[in-house]
């Protein structure tokens, strides 16, 4: 056996540094506030678009395609009828209409709730 190959077996075989039984802490998820704030459409008035601005809007954007595509077809129905840049902006104004305290809530649940509601399937889920 090659020295490699016995330093990552016997690494496996290990109890990891952090200790065993330590739960890590959960992935970061965004509140409706921090998706609105990243979402914005442009920068600043008379602001040149920095990459941190460019980075924020692209993360904001992905997020919202990932819990659509998460939930299309069993929790809420795309119709085809509108283009997905638009079905993120109607989210995210409703997302805006919200109360400040419902705001601080996750954005993911928030945001299937507002796809459902404008988009229901008019058929039930498969396998219920």
């Amino acid at each position: 056996m090659h020295v490699s190959s016995l330093l990552i077996v016997l690494s496996l075989g290990l109890p990891g540094a952090r200790g065993q039984g330590v739960a890590y802490p959960p992935a970061p998820r965004l509140s409706a506030d921090q998706l609105i704030a990243y979402y914005q459409e442009g920068p600043a008035k008379g602001a040149m678009a920095d990459a941190v601005f460019l980075l924020d809007q692209r993360y904001a954007k992905g997020y919202l395609a990932g819990v659509a595509d998460a939930a299309q077809g069993r929790l809420w129905c795309d119709t085809g009828r509108v283009k997905s840049l638009e079905i993120d902006a109607q989210v995210v104004a409703d997302l805006k209409k919200l109360p400040a305290r419902a705001r601080q809530g996750d954005a993911s649940t928030l945001i299937v709730a507002i796809l459902a509601r404008r988009f229901p399937c008019s058929t039930p889920p498969p396998g219920g």
